[in-house]
């Protein structure tokens, strides 16, 4: 399998097809889980850890107008610019228009028709993911042609086109696509040098993209670390006269280096960065509150093995089970290969093992978005062993396990589109649409983010009034029960999971069980009087992947006081 031809117009146009299928396909639902920005605490979207609609904004407003202590310093900063840049244009057409005056940092922040304004901003950014998703489709596509030839170039862009992880990040502001985005380009340089060696040019490109995909998340370095370890291997540094030269690996650092500091706003907003990484280091618990509601595990043998199992589990999730199989196949056909170079090649499967040892060890706990990245380099390993497979005696057998890797992850994003579409929190807006009187009150537990669409004549707060600082309270079972049992419960309650919720449970880890319990036997003045089951089109492995968060058609419940329940 020759594979050593360069991309040229035919393999750009076919990577293009790729991408343009995949901007089809996930575009039409972007407005999955957009708020409806009715009230102060309906401006966030359904997805966990989406950065849309205002982060952007106000990340921009801290950086270049006034400061706050409060700002977001859980990722980089680059992205933030991106989708700030992408918003402009439209807020500019709201302050021409009228549609936005004297912007404030608080609710309607400005805005005349904040439901308007934010939905269509949030549209904006994800739309931005869409694209930088059919950009990865078109990377994975040339980074297996480049090495490998077509068919495998083929094979590991259907396999990415396919991927439901990649759906459901393309259709959210989160920031998993666009840092795989980033990181997919500069795994195409790297396939590159690969292929023609490692000159400055190519040097440069790689440091680049590599750069600002850490400065997108700062996982990315996971994948460039063992990959720059490689590239300093003495193959890789010897000039046309076979002397050492260190030139093309100072180029990338530099370049790298000069990119990460553009694109994290150190030139600007030097302290952001600063503050990002001594917080990422020392201080973690103030950029997640995952240690109060998810187990992490101790750093012993047993819990080293229980870690390694998850995390085999889980990528076998992200890639299906066969293609897991077949990236491990396509490893160990690399590490057999008859020259230096096919063995150089299987370097591509270092970052799976540091990204275990920096993001799992590390933190004692399994997280499928970290595992995102890994769909990439995995993905082309896979590719490699069914073009093998493909060109060889068995080529009916390759192309059955492609269409079986393929239809499978396919029929996983089509349930997760199901669910987007036949999303339980769009039925129950209806439900109290039709039902709830102007005025009612409605409570609910743990994250506002979670909360279906509502009216503005319906007031809502989180139960019993408690503010912000609600995440990791317990012992307030009795409190809340005795508040329901008194006169000034709300009218409505609704109970959904949302990110503290383990899999399988009906209701936030904020919703103590005692509680839940006495809404479900009503024992406490309440009853249930709506119920919207999780739905899936398909089951067992065909249903879409499991989620860190429940954020795709959660079960969700609503409980209304007795004497309102008998009243209607």
């Amino acid at each position: 399998m020759s594979g050593r031809d360069s991309v040229g117009r035919g393999g750009l146009r076919r990577a293009l097809v790729l991408a343009l299928a995949t901007i089809v396909l996930n575009a039409p639902f972007v407005g999955w889980g957009a708020p409806h920005a009715t009230g102060p605490d309906r401006t966030l979207t359904f997805a966990t850890d989406d950065v849309l609609p205002l982060g952007p904004l106000a990340e921009m407003h801290n950086t270049f107008v006034e400061s706050k202590p409060d700002r977001n310093y859980a990722y980089p900063w680059w992205h933030y610019f991106v989708l700030a840049g992408a918003q402009s244009p439209y807020l500019g057409w709201l302050l021409a228009t009228g549609g936005m005056d004297s912007p404030t940092p608080e609710y309607p922040f400005g805005l005349a028709d904040p439901v308007t304004a934010l939905f269509v901003l949030t549209v904006i950014g994800r739309l931005v993911s869409v694209v930088m998703a059919g950009g990865i489709v078109a990377c994975a596509y040339s980074f297996s042609r480049t090495l490998w030839g077509e068919t495998a170039g083929w094979i590991a862009g259907l396999l990415a086109l396919s991927n439901p992880w990649i759906a459901y990040y393309a259709r959210t502001g989160n920031l998993d696509v666009p840092a795989l985005f980033w990181t997919a380009l500069g795994l195409v340089a790297f396939a590159h040098v690969l292929r023609s060696g490692f000159s400055p040019r190519r040097a440069a490109w790689l440091g680049a993209f590599a750069g600002i995909a850490m400065a997108t998340k700062d996982q990315a370095l996971a994948i460039f670390l063992p990959l720059a370890v490689v590239l300093l291997l003495p193959r890789f540094s010897r000039d046309p006269g076979g002397r050492y030269s260190p030139r093309p690996v100072l180029v990338g650092l530099l370049v790298s280096l000069g990119a990460f500091a553009v694109c994290t706003g150190m030139l600007v907003d030097p302290m952001r960065q600063i503050t990002h990484i001594e917080r990422l280091f020392f201080d973690q618990r103030s950029l997640t509150a995952s240690h109060l509601y998810w187990n992490h595990v101790e750093l012993s043998p047993a819990g080293v093995v229980g870690l390694a199992v998850g995390f085999c589990r889980a990528l076998a999730e992200a890639l299906t089970p066969l293609g897991l199989a077949a990236s491990v196949i396509g490893l160990l056909l690399l590490l057999r290969g008859p020259s230096r170079g096919s063995v150089v090649q299987a370097s591509i499967a270092l970052p799976v093992l540091v990204t275990f040892v920096l993001l799992t060890l590390a933190t004692g706990i399994v997280v499928r978005r970290y595992l995102v990245p890994l769909v990439f380099p995995l993905d082309a390993l896979a590719a490699f062993a069914l073009a093998t497979v493909i060109a060889g005696r068995r080529r009916l057998l390759g192309l059955g396990v492609v269409a079986g890797v393929v239809i499978l992850r396919g029929s996983q994003t089509v349930d997760l589109t199901f669910g987007q579409v036949r999303e339980t929190r769009t039925a129950a807006a209806a439900w109290i649409a039709e039902n709830a009187r102007d005025g009612d009150r409605l409570e609910y537990f743990g994250h506002n983010q979670k909360l279906p669409a509502l009216p503005a004549e319906i007031s809502s707060r989180r139960i019993l009034g408690r503010g912000a600082e609600w995440e990791g309270e317990t012992g307030h079972g009795p409190s809340v029960l005795a508040y329901l049992a008194s006169s000034d419960g709300p009218e409505l309650v609704i109970v959904v999971p949302d990110w503290t919720s383990r899999p399988g449970m009906l209701r936030s880890q904020d919703c103590p069980p005692e509680v839940f319990t006495a809404l479900e036997e009503g024992t406490t003045g309440y009853r249930r009087v709506a119920e919207f089951p999780a739905r899936h089109l398909f089951s067992g492995p065909f249903s879409r992947p499991v989620l860190d968060s429940p954020s795709v058609g959660p079960p969700v419940r609503i409980y209304a006081r007795d004497d309102v329940a008998e009243g209607r």
